[in-house]
C-alpha cells in the first residue's frame, strides 16, 4: 500500500508549529522516551553512525546524546528549519559530529554503513514504508540497528470520526510483517495515551500547535464548528474534559 500524501502541506504544518511544538507535543515526548528505553535494552546496537529520522525541534536528539555518546549524528527531517533549534537543544559535552540530512527522506540518498536509524512518530507519514525500509535496511552495516515509534490505528480517532480526517495507519502486526523481510524483530510494544483538554475547540488548537494537521484541508464554516463542538462534547465528552487518543508502538529491530 502506497499512500498519496501531500508532503508540501505536511511540511508547511510542521512549519508553522516550530514555536509551539514542545510544548503541546507531550504524547510525542513520552513516546520517544519509551524508544530509548526499548532501544536500551538491546545492548548490542552502536551509537556510532547514527540516522535520525523525522527530527523536528531535537525532542528525541536531545533524548538520544544525553543517554548515549553518539559519535556520527545525521539530522534528517523534511523541514530544514528546524535545524537550529536541534542544535541548541545537545548539551556541549555531548554534541556528535552533526551531519545535517534534510529533505524528504523517500527520495534523498541515504547515508551508508549506519550502525543505527532511528525515527520516533515519523514514519506513519511515508507514502511507500515497504519500500522505505528495504531502502533502509540496504543503508545498515550488518550489525546494525532500526529503532522507530509510529502511530497506529485508533490515533485522533475522535477527530476522524467527526471530520473523516485522517492517516490511513497500518497496524503494528502488518508493520512487524514488512519488518521481517528485511530484519530480526527484538522488541516491540504498543500503548494508548489519552490526553484530556477542556474543550473541543482546544483539539483543534493542539493539532495546529503540533503540526498533525497535514492530512489535508478541511474547510471550517462557523456552522460547521460549532456542530464540531457540539459533537464532540456529546460523544466523547468526560467530567475531565474532551480525549485526545494516541495509539502508538515501538520497534527494535536488527537487519538481518
Amino acid at each position: 500500500m502506497v499512500m498519496t500524501l501531500n508532503k508540501e502541506r505536511i511540511a508547511h504544518c510542521f512549519r508553522q508549529a516550530i514555536t509551539t511544538y514542545d510544548l503541546h507535543a507531550t504524547v510525542q515526548r513520552q513516546v520517544s522516551g519509551r524508544l530509548l528505553k526499548l532501544a536500551g535494552q538491546v545492548p548490542a546496537i552502536s551509537y556510532e553512525q547514527v540516522l535520525e529520522i523525522g527530527c523536528c525541534t531535537g525532542m528525541l536528539t536531545e533524548m538520544l546524546c544525553r543517554q548515549h555518546r553518539v559519535n556520527s549524528l545525521f539530522l534528517n527531517d523534511l523541514v530544514p528549519d528546524f535545524a537550529a533549534s536541534v542544535r541548541v537543544r545537545i548539551p556541549e559535552e555531548r554534541i556528535p559530529h552533526l551531519l545535517p540530512f534534510f529533505g524528504d527522506i523517500e527520495t534523498i540518498p541515504l547515508p551508508d554503513r549506519l550502525t543505527l536509524a532511528i525515527s520516533s512518530a515519523t514514519f506513519q507519514w511515508l507514502a511507500d514504508l515497504p519500500g522505505f525500509l528495504h531502502r533502509l535496511a540496504q543503508a545498515l552495516r550488518e550489525d546494525g540497528f532500526l529503532a522507530f515509534s509510529i502511530f497506529g490505528p485508533g490515533t485522533l480517532a475522535e477527530f476522524r470520526e467527526l471530520t473523516g480526517v485522517g492517516l490511513d495507519y497500518r497496524s503494528p502486526e502488518e508493520i512487524a510483517g514488512l519488518l521481517e523481510r528485511n530484519f530480526i524483530l527484538e522488541q516491540m510494544e504498543t500503548e494508548q495515551n489519552r490526553l484530556l483538554l477542556p474543550i473541543p475547540r482546544d483539539v483543534l488548537h493542539h493539532l495546529r500547535a503540533t503540526g498533525v494537521g497535514g492530512v489535508r484541508d478541511y474547510c471550517w464554516t462557523r456552522a460547521g464548528l460549532r456542530r464540531f463542538e457540539r459533537e464532540y462534547l456529546s460523544r466523547f465528552g468526560t467530567p475531565e474534559g474532551v480525549p485526545v487518543t494516541y495509539v502508538s508502538t515501538c520497534f527494535i529491530a536488527r537487519k538481518k
